[in-house]
């Protein structure tokens, strides 16, 4: 694998060889969306090099864009993770109204705006943005659909609906597939092997996560190949090796250490610290599930701290702490009773099918549009046929005065024989 600063300074390169500015813009987007929690603070001047020439030449939407990457990679990234553009950047209000209304760049200014807040753990507001998302991209059906895509099946892998998961994992791979996105495919894949995985299927899991670590490899994807370690660790914890399981899911905290990446470490500790709780290694358990918490609270990660808090009970349960394992309980009951309340459950399946009910309502208004035009086109192609008929018969009878008739031949010729 290259190093970061290899992969930084060949794509600076290339950036040199886009004449255009607005091109330059785009090709900078995307490559913070591909690496982007994958370099650490390396990748800081390149969001400073894109909002730069944003602003230079008015490009309002990529900007925005840049903005909300940048909150999504400092949500993810260490704390000691810093920019001069934090303190610069219009209020979420202001981008908000400025994406709403940019057709180029809305469904992708959507996604990363309901990543950040699925991050905080409002739930119901980020399914409420990505199905508006959605709705803009579909149209074009490009890689921000895909996208979009991928943002839906991991909201509903997090809330532990495997069967929509699977669904839209396989619209994103297959999007994915047409539009050549090696990145977003990788991702798709991994997390269709995440699913394999909860619902006990390894020998469907694992060449799904040997054809994602392949592709990270190639690319070089420091953040990508850690989450494929972390479930090659899941998958062998899942069968009972766990001596293997610890060495994969060490491996991947190896790699989310050097790039910061905070919220891939709190996974990866906590499958680490369950995987020592399954030896019976306790001591250890509580060491990882610790470092775990204190990385869920500094970023606000409730759904994560949910878990944390159900295996701590586990833990202190096992050891005979019952004090210990109470409190815990406790809190496990409290953060998931606020995150996944009745009324929020109840709410976000009403904006899944709200979301259904419009896509069908538009694909029905579509037909109907298609069957009206068809009707037209049938009717103006018999008016034409019967105007083509009515002028040959007219013609016909126009003919028919003009020429002599039968009996006036017969008379004719016996007159010039007498």
């Amino acid at each position: 694998m290259k190093k970061p600063e290899e992969i930084l300074i060949k794509f600076n390169n290339y950036l040199e060889t886009i004449p255009d500015k607005h091109d330059k813009v785009r090709a900078i987007v995307e490559f913070i969306v591909t690496y982007g929690d994958s370099y650490g603070s390396k990748i800081l001047p390149m969001f400073d090099l894109g909002i730069a020439i944003s602003k230079e030449i008015g490009y309002a939407g990529a900007e925005i864009i840049l903005y909300y990457n940048l909150l999504f990679f400092k949500g993810i990234a260490q704390n000691g993770i810093d920019s001069p553009h934090f303190t610069s950047m219009p209020s979420m209000e202001e981008m908000h109204e400025i994406i709403s209304k940019d057709e180029e760049w809305k469904a992708m200014g959507y996604n990363q705006l309901a990543f950040f807040h699925w991050f905080k753990g409002e739930f119901e507001i980020a399914f409420d943005i990505i199905f508006e998302a959605l709705k803009s991209s579909e149209k074009r059906n490009d890689i921000s659909t895909a996208w979009n895509y991928f943002a839906v099946a991991v909201f509903y892998f997090d809330t532990k609906d495997f069967q929509n998961a699977e669904t839209y994992y396989q619209k994103a791979n297959h999007l994915f597939e047409i539009v050549n996105g090696e990145y977003g495919k990788a991702r798709s894949v991994s997390g269709l092997a995440s699913i394999a995985i909860v619902q006990n299927r390894p020998k469907d899991a694992l060449p799904l996560l040997e054809h994602s670590a392949n592709v990270y490899r190639n690319l070089s994807h420091y953040s990508g190949l850690s989450r494929a370690l972390n479930d090659m660790g899941l998958l062998e914890k899942s069968l009972g090796n766990y001596d293997k399981a610890i060495g994969f899911l060490n491996e991947s905290v190896e790699f989310r250490s050097e790039i910061g990446h905070i919220q891939g470490l709190i996974t990866s500790c906590t499958e680490l610290g369950e995987a020592y709780l399954f030896k019976k290694e306790y001591t250890l358990a509580l060491q990882q599930f610790e470092k775990a918490l204190e990385l869920a609270l500094k970023s606000k990660t409730l759904q994560k701290q949910i878990r944390l808090y159900k295996l701590f009970y586990d833990t202190y349960k096992e050891l005979g702490n019952t004090e210990l394992a109470l409190k815990n309980f406790e809190s496990f009951f409290e953060t998931k009773s606020q995150l996944l309340s009745d009324e929020a459950n109840n709410n976000m399946k009403r904006i899944q099918t709200k979301y259904e009910k419009e896509k069908s309502e538009r694909e029905a208004e579509m037909e109907r549009q298609k069957n009206i035009e068809l009707a037209k086109a049938n009717a103006i192609i018999e008016q034409k046929n019967k105007d083509i008929t009515d002028s040959i018969n007219y013609a016909k009878r126009i003919q028919l005065s003009l020429l002599p008739t039968e009996i006036y031949i017969d008379k004719t010729i016996k007159r010039l024989k007498k």
